[in-house]
């Protein structure tokens, strides 16, 4: 299993706040992010994405990670349920980012 350093999950962490905020302040009605003391988003496919927005019928999923959790069997393993998900209807994306 995978563990990011103090340093890379502080990264991580200020990434996802970041873009959940950019959802929020681009209209986006309903924004979750798997940070501590918030509501998570809901699991897909086995994971739970960094972030989760809806808004109407549509529907993103964003995976933050830093460069050396990119290629990392559990990125990998997220990368393939949230694409599966995405895939199941063409108002769905999934695009992961790196801090």
């Amino acid at each position: 299993m995978y563990i990011r350093t103090k340093e890379n999950q502080q990264k991580h962490d200020s990434g996802v706040a970041t873009w959940a905020v950019s959802y929020v302040k681009g209209g986006w009605s309903n924004v979750l992010s798997d940070l501590p003391g918030n509501v998570k988003p809901p699991k897909i496919n086995g994971h739970i994405p960094d972030i989760y927005a809806s808004h109407g019928n549509a529907e993103r999923v964003v995976e933050i990670e830093t460069q050396d959790s990119v290629n990392s069997e559990h990125a990998r393993q997220q990368v393939v349920a949230f694409q599966a998900w995405a895939r199941m209807g063409q108002n769905r994306k999934f695009e992961v980012k790196v801090v």
